[in-house]
């Protein structure tokens, strides 16, 4: 399966691994960079974290492992380095995955940069300036109750502090990145399995591969990750495809389902909108021109992907004024395009029709494919049982013959074989409606 956006070239792999080793590169540059000029201040910057974490009026902290204080140094001064080179990271990420992504994939990754980087940002200035600072007083509190002799590790004090600060970064990460997925209509229980498997892998391997040294508060922060996400994130996991909201997949004739889809495509304003009110057993997309808008081509490419589509319905034309590279990317992810052409039926009218709704649906119910031509006779009869004063013209000839046609505002054109239009007639000769054969 391979789709061709309309702003991503047709380049080879080669280039585009050449493009994103040199991104890259200069992101792990400007990170050292920035390491090395934060270096020169982490002594003041640590002796400020330690400050504020001191639970003591009186000097109580203590150094145990001088090598552990050097590493701890660096650690932090890389920390720092990469927390500095994080916008530049996001901007090249961003330039090189954007010829890539559709719509909504654009969105969701923009504001999970934006939205990721403002939660991680808060994250951290309230459990280093807060959270910590309450707990290490409340613990030294303790000790002194029971009259013991205060004496704290400064490096130990700090490496919890950054293990728990790490632990905030991958799950402020992960839940922005699962909650926007449900905003944008990516996470749903339809893909919830696909978000699980990725997003908690990546946290798992992440925590217990960065904090080893720290056995099982290693794994109680992990297992306490997934549960934050997954809690955090409940609300779309366990939701309905917004589109297909109430919608079932069909049945064909040979029994195999089938996700449908109508993209009603007013074609710029010369097509009448499918009626709000008509009876559609598939789900419908609104666009206003399909064959010109490349935003909204791979707007409903998105939705095909998404919803794993095996048909796409266009209403307003027979598909071919669509691109052909559109048409060629419904083709790669195995999907049906066609149209009802309901240009053409308006085409007909000079005059408005009072039965818009039943126009639209009885062309629904003449579809052969997916349901079986024995089926539509019965279809048909349930959308005008209950309507009268129509007329109701069967057209068995080509539609290049139908040409100069014109229809009365009680008419509607349904276009059928000549056997399935007879037992069409016959089915519905008992309604209190009239019946024309062309």
């Amino acid at each position: 399966m391979s789709l061709q956006l309309e702003l991503d070239h047709d380049r080879h792999v080669q280039d585009h691994l050449n493009e994103l080793t040199s991104r890259t590169t200069l992101v792990f540059f400007l990170a050292t960079v920035f390491t090395i000029g934060w270096l020169t201040q982490i002594d003041q910057i640590l002796n400020l974290v330690l400050n504020r974490l001191n639970p003591c009026d009186t000097g109580c902290l203590n150094l145990y492992d001088p090598a552990r204080w050097s590493a701890v140094r660096w650690m932090s001064a890389a920390i720092l380095g990469i927390g500095t080179a994080t916008p530049i990271a996001f901007y090249h990420g961003w330039k090189f995955a954007r010829p890539g992504l559709l719509p909504n994939e654009q969105r969701w990754m923009a504001s999970w940069f934006i939205g990721g980087g403002l939660m991680l940002g808060l994250a951290v200035i309230t459990t280093v300036g807060i959270v910590f600072p309450f707990l290490f007083q409340a613990g030294h509190e303790i000790h002194e109750s029971m009259m013991l002799d205060a004496r704290y590790d400064a490096v130990h004090m700090l490496s919890m502090a950054v293990a728990v600060v790490w632990t905030q970064v991958i799950v402020a990460c992960a839940l922005s990145a699962m909650v926007l997925a449900g905003a944008y209509g990516m996470l749903h229980r339809e893909t919830a399995d696909w978000w699980r498997f990725r997003v908690y892998g990546i946290v798992l391997l992440l925590l217990l591969a960065s904090l080893p040294e720290y056995g099982g508060f290693a794994i109680i922060l992990t297992v306490s990750a997934i549960g934050i996400i997954e809690r955090g994130s409940r609300r779309w996991l366990q939701a309905e495809p917004p589109l297909f909201n109430g919608k079932k997949p069909i049945m064909d004739a040979e029994g195999g389902v089938r996700n449908m889809l109508i993209v009603d495509c007013s074609c710029e304003g010369a097509a009448n909108s499918i009626p709000r009110n008509a009876k559609s057993p598939m789900a419908v997309m609104s666009v206003t021109a399909l064959c010109h808008s490349t935003k909204e081509q791979e707007e409903v490419l998105e939705t095909a992907l998404r919803h794993r589509l095996t048909d796409i319905i266009v209403s307003g034309c027979n598909t071919d004024p669509v691109p052909d590279g559109f048409k060629q990317n419904c083709r790669s992810i195995g999907c049906k395009l066609r149209g009802l052409d309901l240009l053409e039926v308006q085409s007909y009218r000079t005059l408005p029709s009072p039965f818009q709704i039943t126009e639209f649906e009885l062309i629904m119910m003449s579809l052969e494919d997916p349901w079986s031509k024995q089926s539509i006779p019965g279809k048909m009869y349930d959308a005008v049982k209950d309507k009268v004063g129509i007329e109701l013209l069967l057209d068995t000839r080509s539609k290049g013959e139908a040409w100069g046609l014109q229809l009365e505002p009680q008419q509607i054109l349904v276009h059928l074989d000549q056997q399935t239009a007879n037992r069409v007639e016959n089915h519905l000769s008992t309604l209190p409606i009239t019946i024309q054969q062309l």
